[in-house]
């Protein structure tokens, strides 16, 4: 064969390997995408601005790309931010969680819940709780918390991880009963499974007027797979059930699984970019 045509094989070799690295380490890693939906009652005018973050993940620094997210977060002026777990990385700290919460505006509705890499991490639940509160941030264990959101009462559910902590759905929704915007907020995907069946046992118990009508449920989790084929994920977190990323079950509760925004186990991501998602929530 002509040196020539090898050579020339061998320099696009090494530029197809110089691209698939810049992807995988930089730019899956450090330039996010903002993915748009519009959900609920799509005839309304009336909308509410929803954010859904996770899997932050951070680690002992402030990286680049959490102070751009910060300044996307501020210009969107969202109505609320949805925070879906894993704030923090197993080996985490707290520092550079603080300094990205203190860039936010703080009087930006925000509510969080943990993750399992949340319990793996040095500080403990409390310490984060207490950061949250810090930083204008409901946190949310077994608990549902009710917002006024443009004149509109939102009811948000947000369920311990059923990974590393104690999950308990009928302790959340205790007092509940049908409301016309009630979300759901967990970590693994998975867990809306569990949760479909408590529902289930628990409207059969109750009148139809009060009767559970959870209309989204969000969750993180599973990064798209963090470093994947366009069709071939080779492996996903414990406890991730079939799901990948993006939009699931064709009747309410609908479930998002956002692809997250850090990394965990390996420090880059391939064919899964992290994201920022924003809900266009028609009322």
């Amino acid at each position: 064969m002509n040196k020539k045509y090898i050579k020339w094989g061998l320099g696009a070799l090494a530029v197809a390997a110089a691209g698939v690295l810049l992807d995988a380490l930089v730019l899956e890693k450090y330039f996010f995408e903002v993915k748009t939906f519009d959900i609920g009652d799509k005839s309304s005018r009336k909308k509410l601005k929803l954010v859904l973050l996770a899997d932050l993940h951070f680690k002992h620094n402030m990286l680049p790309q959490y102070s751009k997210l910060a300044q996307t977060l501020n210009q969107m002026q969202p109505d609320l931010v949805l925070i879906a777990g894993d704030t923090l990385d197993s080996s985490g700290g707290m520092l550079p969680m603080e300094q990205f919460f203190s860039l936010l505006r703080q009087d930006m509705p925000k509510v969080a819940i943990p993750g399992n890499n949340d319990y793996k991490a040095d500080p403990s639940i409390q310490r984060l709780k207490e950061a949250y509160a810090k930083h204008g941030c409901d946190f949310l264990l077994n608990e549902t918390k009710a917002y006024t959101l443009k004149g509109e009462r939102v009811v948000v559910t947000g369920l311990d991880d059923f990974i590393q902590g104690e999950s308990h759905f009928k302790d959340a929704v205790e007092g509940i009963g049908k409301e016309a915007h009630h979300l759901l907020l967990i970590h693994s995907p998975l867990q809306l499974e569990l949760v479909q069946k408590e529902v289930e046992q628990l409207n059969s118990e109750r009148s139809p007027s009060d009767q559970l009508n959870i209309r989204y449920a969000f969750a993180g989790h599973n990064h798209g797979g963090q470093v994947r084929l366009p069709s071939y994920v080779p492996k996903l977190p414990r406890k991730s059930g079939d799901y990948i990323n993006g939009w699931y079950k064709d009747r309410s509760p609908y479930l998002y699984v956002s692809k997250g925004f850090g990394t965990s186990a390996v420090p880059f991501r391939f064919f899964a970019r992290a994201e920022l998602t924003f809900f266009h929530y028609h009322v």
